[in-house]
């Protein structure tokens, strides 16, 4: 069951719970550092995946909170979400497509996030992003943000804004795209339930089902990411990727990105 003191204390947050930027930063970071992404009990599932996106707070704190556990994309935001809205911030579901390796964007569902308004400021609160992308909530503002050596911008394109990231010395690359508008939950019941005909979820659903398994948490100073046996470290504004050939290394990686190595 969900309760704000817990999940606090279990990302060892200690600070204000005033509904600021400043706040929003920190808890960002911490659920971030603490609560991984692991998609290992889900990647079999398709589009099921998305079964439980209605399933509630109480739910998705049993899992990622009491049972320490990573977990996905809308689990991670629908947990966030009700932290962000007991401490009195407003908050709205969106969605976003990721840029593919074709440097293609995927269907505007294929991915669930939070934008938090603060004052006259919105913010993209993302803590269910694998990654590699950003650790601290990003302003929707074409102004250059800096997050521990790597640069973020979102600039206007078309109908959509477009989230892009920058290593130190690299090119802009876009992450994903998204609009501002606010998604309604039964959006995503109707893409596991089989309701939208779009080729693209056919294809998507096959691919989640293959089962690449992807891990990933923040740090204090970076990010972790495994996807597959492909481990990428990103510190101080630089994308250090490694091939994880060894089944041991690959383990004890596993272990260490979900926190089961202490």
């Amino acid at each position: 069951m969900f309760v704000l003191d817990t999940y606090l204390k279990h990302l060892g947050y200690t600070g204000s719970l005033e509904p600021t930027a400043q706040t929003l930063r920190e808890l960002h970071k911490r659920h971030m550092m603490t609560v991984p992404f692991d998609n290992s009990r889900n990647a079999p599932k398709g589009l099921a995946i998305w079964d439980d996106v209605d399933a509630g707070a109480d739910v998705f704190f049993d899992a990622l909170i009491t049972e320490r556990r990573g977990g996905i994309c809308h689990e991670h935001s629908g947990l966030f979400r009700a932290v962000l809205t007991e401490l009195g911030y407003d908050v709205t579901v969106i969605s976003s497509g990721v840029r593919g390796a074709n440097g293609e964007f995927g269907p505007d569902l294929e991915h669930m996030l939070n934008l938090v308004r603060v004052g006259d400021e919105l913010w993209l609160a993302d803590v269910g992003f694998a990654g590699p992308s950003f650790i601290e909530p990003v302003r929707v503002s074409e102004e250059v943000q800096t997050q521990f050596g790597f640069d973020y911008r979102v600039l206007e394109d078309g109908a959509h804004l477009v989230l892009e990231r920058r290593t130190a010395g690299g090119e802009w690359l876009a992450v994903y795209r998204f609009t501002t508008t606010e998604r309604e939950l039964a959006e995503w019941k109707a893409i596991s339930s089989g309701e939208n005909d779009d080729p693209f979820w056919h294809w998507a659903g096959e691919m989640i089902a293959a089962g690449t398994l992807i891990y990933g948490r923040a740090y204090e100073t970076g990010q972790l990411l495994l996807v597959g046996r492909r481990y990428l470290k990103a510190e101080n504004g630089r994308d250090e990727t490694r091939v994880l050939a060894k089944n041991d290394e690959y383990q004890a990686v596993i272990r260490h990105v979900l926190l089961q190595d202490a």
